[in-house]
């Protein structure tokens, strides 16, 4: 067995990924095993990184960087947009370093970690094809102040034991023992940053004009503790409540945190932060759901779209139509929980007059279009579970068309297409064409499953993620049906065969199990419909 001087080297490019290639290494050196695995597995770990920058000399690379770099067990490269090769056939280090690890002894132990950019983002030095199924670890955030965010501060840390353990030989039995202790570390982390910040907030909250000298100094204490409690609330309502001990603390940020923010704004003349306020509301709201306090529930829910409401009446801002919105969809999502489908079919209606006439006021932003698809979708729903399949229908179609327009806000900022709305966009026309089905209706429920099957195709003619696919194939399979109904046997086999190549399609991509096995389930209803 060879020999390694290092642990692990870390590859980065200076200009995007200093930040979090030096949190890496404080992270992975500063880490201490729990005591029962100290003993067997337990040493300092021995993480190279260059800070010298010496890059204009080949004698460096070969004098320095590349005998580090073979001398180590495993290669971290960190991945960010300016990580891609360089233009102008500049000699290119990242490249050179992950080509020449591979020469070496370590061969094969290379560990992604995301230092910025899109997740799935592209990856230097050949990685993705080198590599097609390697695991990415996701750091970004990672650097100078990410404990200020606590939701950044669960998600680093669980990300940062993807690392480790293979640093440190952990066999996956013992990964429970590892995440664990982790969750204990977090746990204290973020205590003692919500502490922190409490304790400042209570004694901001605390100070009285008297004492802070002059007014105005004290309506500026006050407005900066409203704020510090709001971002304090909508962090916190990121975080995991996966435990019981997380979920307590989850519940002791957000509850001091409301209540610090109630009594900021009893002390001031200006604004609260709306969403910090709806957020809370909302979460209250919850709370009393979960203790079957209905009414109590009710009057939580029509606080948060009250609040909302006179916000953006005061003044037209998006932050205020967002939080309108928001507050609006967890109403409607409380009635159906609650069974009451006359009362969600009216919260829906009001969620989707609201998304339609905030989207005229804000120039179509992408995020309120979003929630005007998502109110027709519901309503469709409820249309369909009460035989109203007209309705239904309609209701799908303005769905779909909706997620037209949230694509095509997406495309007119620059960015990439969302697969999971394109999936959802067919899978509202497919709803679509199933009420015309119902209604024995063949040539609408054939255009809309015609629509379907065109929204879900890429560039090539065919869908782009295993999703998008699976709900590709579920519309030609309708489309098989009813044209071997209408005679059409030439319709029915290019049908047939098209969802044939789709469910093909999720089995041979990386979908997850669950839908591989729906698919599979299917292709065998597909196949014994004969020719």
């Amino acid at each position: 067995m060879p020999e390694f001087n290092y642990d692990a080297f870390i590859s980065y490019r200076r200009s995007d990924g200093i930040a979090v290639a030096r949190w890496l290494r404080r992270a992975l050196v500063g880490f201490r095993l729990p005591a029962a695995l100290r003993d067997v597995y337990g040493r300092k770990l021995r993480v190279y990184l260059d800070l010298a920058y010496e890059r204009g000399s080949s004698d460096f690379y070969q004098q320095s960087i590349r005998p580090a770099l073979l001398s180590s067990r495993y290669l971290i490269v960190v991945a960010t947009p300016n990580a891609m090769r360089r233009p102008g056939g500049v000699e290119d280090w990242i490249e050179r370093e992950i080509r020449d690890f591979a020469t070496g002894p370590g061969a094969g132990n290379v560990i992604v970690a995301r230092g910025a950019g899109d997740f799935d983002g592209p990856l230097p030095g050949g990685l993705k094809e080198t590599f097609p199924n390697i695991e990415i670890v996701d750091l970004r955030g990672a650097g100078r102040f990410w404990f200020l965010s606590f939701s950044r501060v669960v998600r680093l840390s669980a990300e940062k034991l993807k690392i480790v353990a293979p640093l440190f030989n952990i066999p996956p039995d013992e990964m429970p023992r590892l995440r664990q202790e982790e969750e204990k570390r977090q746990q204290t982390q973020l205590g003692a940053v919500a502490g922190a910040t409490l304790g400042t907030l209570l004694a901001v909250g605390s100070l009285s004009v008297v004492a802070l000298i002059n007014q105005h100094k004290a309506i500026r204490a006050n407005d900066d503790s409203m704020f510090a409690a709001s971002s304090m609330v909508e962090e916190a309502v990121n975080l995991s409540a996966g435990d019981a001990s997380a979920s307590r603390t989850r519940r002791l940020i957000i509850g001091r945190g409301c209540d610090l923010l109630d009594k900021a704004d009893q002390g001031t003349t200006n604004d609260p932060p709306i969403n910090g306020v709806v957020t809370c509301r909302l979460e209250r709201g919850a709370r009393r759901e979960a203790l079957h306090e209905d009414k109590e529930a009710r009057k939580e829910f029509s606080d948060a779209i009250e609040r909302a409401a006179l916000s953006h009446q005061s003044r037209a801002r998006v932050d205020a139509a967002l939080a309108l919105l928001q507050a609006r969809q967890a109403y409607a999502e409380y009635l159906m929980r609650q069974k009451d489908t006359d009362g969600a079919s009216h919260a829906y209606a009001d969620l989707l007059e609201d998304a339609r006439r905030l989207g005229k006021e804000h120039d179509g932003r992408a995020q309120i279009v979003r929630f005007e698809a998502e109110a027709r979708g519901q309503t469709g729903d409820l249309h369909a579970a009460a035989n109203r399949h007209q309705e239904a229908a309609d209701s799908y179609s303005a769905g779909a068309d909706a997620l037209k327009r949230l694509l095509d806000a997406r495309r007119s900022d620059g960015r990439t297409e969302d697969d999971q709305v394109i999936a959802w966009r067919v899978r509202l026309f497919r709803l679509a064409g199933q009420q015309y089905v119902t209604l024995d209706r063949p040539d609408p429920a054939a255009e809309q499953f015609k629509l379907a099957v065109g929204a879900g195709a890429s560039d090539d003619g065919k869908p782009a993620d295993a999703s998008v696919a699976y709900e590709v194939a579920i519309a030609q399979a309708y489309t098989l049906l009813i044209e071997r109904k209408r005679g059409n046997a030439a319709a029915a086999a290019d049908a047939k065969q098209g969802a044939l190549n789709s469910v093909d399609a999720i089995a041979a991509s990386d979908a997850g199990a669950g839908l591989k096995r729906l698919a599979a389930d299917l292709k065998r209803w597909i196949e014994q419909q004969g020719n």
